[in-house]
């Protein structure tokens, strides 16, 4: 335990610069999904190794030794970890607790705010039609059985062309079709609770962008019109965006990583690459086996610490 306690960290710590890395090298849709399954469980590893780091501290207390049985003296002569340690590993799991209590609590209020927004625009059709200059594309998330709705502005429309027009429209109901906001809601969960994975909303955000592209590109059969349009969107709007209070809710069409995006449509859509999977598939087994095998140690020495405390009552029962 004394050093495999620690390689879930080193893993998330690996994951926060390579799952981003390979999740570039494969369709936006599976690298989503599986970026998203290595955090979740790189997060759950190394929440359990700080929870095993505080487990033969907290074992010490004279209170829980007596309720566990066995024997605190035991575990402050044999506890590979050292008091300080365990104290930050605790501390840290307060921390976090709090900081991921914090953002769910943030983002259900946007949700919240961002349905009601869909609900209060005028219209009972899918799409919005808003009587404005500026050019804007988004999808407004609704309820668990609603698909949500799609906004655009008057200006967008009018600077584009019909194939232009199917191009974002497909963009938008590929968000709501795919619920991307989840997804999103999903990454910022696992970066509160894990801060070395600091990367994984950002790169959330830009593969579920990515693959509401390929949707797009798909619905117009037309790589080149799905580029062209984003760019024209996106240099109409130029730097006179507004940031939205629900812009964690909201996604919009011609926002984040456009240069990137517009490169990506450019070019063939992205094969499945078995070696990009591969440095994903390890990272994930490395942080459930190490965080398994860390756990059978620490259960090893409370089981030995419970034997010692039943001998120490049975020879005190004989005296």
């Amino acid at each position: 335990m004394r050093v495999i306690v620690y390689v879930p960290l080193v893993v998330s710590a690996l994951l926060a610069v390579a799952g981003p890395w390979s999740a570039g090298r494969m369709p936006p849709k599976l690298a989503t999904r599986l970026l998203l399954a290595t955090g979740l469980a790189s997060t759950v590893a190394s929440l359990i190794a700080l929870a095993l780091l505080t487990a033969t501290l907290l074992g010490q207390v004279p209170s829980i030794a007596y309720v566990g049985a066995w024997s605190g003296e035991f575990l402050h002569h044999y506890d590979p970890v050292s008091p300080v340690i365990a104290e930050l590993a605790g501390t840290a799991i307060i921390v976090l607790g709090v900081a991921t209590t914090w953002t769910a609590v943030r983002w259900t209020r946007n949700l919240r705010r961002a349905r009601r927004v869909s609900e209060g625009l005028r219209g009972d059709g899918r799409l919005v039609v808003l009587d404005r200059p500026e050019p804007e594309a988004f999808a407004l998330p609704a309820g668990r059985d609603v698909s949500g709705r799609i906004v655009v502005s008057s200006g967008l429309l009018r600077m584009l062309d019909g194939a232009e027009r199917r191009v974002v429209l497909a963009h938008e109901a590929a968000h709501l079709r795919h619920r991307h906001h989840r997804h999103r809601a999903l990454a910022g969960l696992i970066a509160a609770a894990n801060p070395l994975l600091v990367t994984l909303p950002a790169a959330i955000h830009h593969l579920t962008e990515r693959w509401a592209d390929e949707d797009a590109a798909a619905a117009v059969a037309d790589r080149d019109i799905a580029a062209r349009t984003l760019a024209r969107a996106a240099l109409a709007t130029g730097a006179a965006h507004r940031r939205s209070p629900f812009d964690g809710v909201v996604q919009c069409f011609h926002r984040g990583g456009v240069p990137a995006r517009v490169r990506a449509l450019l070019t063939d859509a992205p094969p499945r690459r078995p070696g990009a999977v591969l440095v994903l598939a390890v990272l994930l087994a490395g942080s459930l086996l190490s965080a398994l095998e860390a756990g059978h140690d620490t259960a090893q020495l409370f089981d030995r610490a419970s034997d010692h405390g039943l001998d120490v009552n049975e020879t005190s029962q004989v005296r």
